[in-house]
């Protein structure tokens, strides 16, 4: 029996799931500090294996999947990082993201894994992931992504607030590693900071912000913002990354906790991955499916939406910009009304 002709082609779905093989070239070759060893010292792949002890015909093909990934530059039999993996993947730049890369490939492989499960209405592993938030590596993680221009467009926005030097004291809720706070602080030597997290969180946090030279300037206490009430107008300054999403369903009880803590004349600052931010399709679908599963709504929040909430707070006096070098991530500024 004769088969029918293919009307369409599968080369899309198989892209998809080659695309799995680069993904897991780059993790490995940042495992194996493959880029370090050709920071500033371009080689062929022989060379380059002697020196890893590698097997030179193997790598000379995952070379080239890093090549097609716009990672490296061949010349001739000679291979080179591009300036992408000089600023991101060499260990010693100051913008490393090999933590980060790892923390993001944990997560893909336990939805990999639990997929199924999850549809049917299964549990995300969510009690191990929010004991992760305290570990080191996590933190670490979470920074050097924060590293992509996120933190940096921030801090560079809200020093320049007309109301920044008058502030002395801060609430960073969810504030994890702390380099939120820490780089505000170096902005106004009048600022405090208080890190408010989950209670096994805060005292890797604290020690973290202790080693660093601001054991005098933060304090970090437990607080769970789906829960917890914060004192009444004790800080001129309110900053909240990458945490409203937990707390999407019940934003008028959140915005008024938040708004009753702010002292007269202070600010809000939310800082969240938005639907009218850079964000690719790819990354949008994909990070949702991820949320989707953890039990949130969504982890991408609208201006539109925020504004409208925080208005009802008693919030008004808007400005925003766009942060990362993506600019997927907005940073909406509100003034206490």
């Amino acid at each position: 029996m004769p088969f029918p002709t293919p009307k369409t082609s599968l080369a899309p779905v198989e892209h998809v799931l080659m695309e799995s093989i680069s993904a897991q070239a780059i993790i490995d070759a940042v495992r194996m500090n493959l880029f370090d060893h050709l920071s500033g010292k371009p080689m062929s792949a022989a060379t380059l294996a002697e020196t890893m002890e590698l097997k030179a015909e193997p790598l000379e093909a995952m070379l080239d999947v890093l090549v097609d990934r716009r990672l490296l530059t061949i010349d001739g039999r000679t291979y080179a990082n591009t300036e992408m993996a000089e600023e991101y993947l060499v260990s010693s730049s100051p913008l490393y993201q090999g933590k980060a890369l790892d923390l993001q490939h944990s997560h893909n492989e336990l939805l990999r894994r639990s997929l199924p499960t999850l549809l049917k209405g299964g549990e995300m592993e969510r009690q191990k992931t929010d004991e992760a938030w305290a570990e080191g590596d996590t933190m670490d993680g979470t920074l050097q992504h924060a590293l992509n221009g996120q933190l940096q467009g921030a801090v560079a926005y809200l020093k320049n607030l007309p109301e920044f030097a008058s502030f002395r004291t801060m609430a960073d809720i969810g504030g994890n590693h702390g380099h939120y706070s820490m780089e505000l602080l170096e902005q106004n030597s009048d600022l405090t900071s208080t890190i408010l997290d989950l209670p096994h969180v805060t005292g890797p946090a604290m020690q973290r912000c202790s080693r660093l030279g601001y054991a005098d300037r933060i304090s970090c206490k437990p607080f769970d913002l789906r829960n917890d009430e914060l004192p009444a107008e004790a800080y001129d300054f309110v900053f909240a990354s990458h945490i409203l999403y937990a707390c999407v369903n019940d934003f008028e009880k959140t915005f008024g906790n938040i708004h009753r803590s702010i002292k007269p004349g202070g600010c809000f600052a939310s800082h969240h991955l938005s639907p009218e931010g850079g964000a690719s399709p790819l990354y949008r679908t994909n990070v949702e499916l991820i949320t989707r599963l953890m039990g949130y709504e969504t982890h991408f929040l609208s201006r539109q939406d925020l504004e409208k909430s925080l208005t009802a707070a008693g919030f008004g006096g808007f400005t925003h910009i766009f942060t990362g070098c993506d600019g997927q991530t907005l940073l909406l500024v509100a003034r206490k009304q």
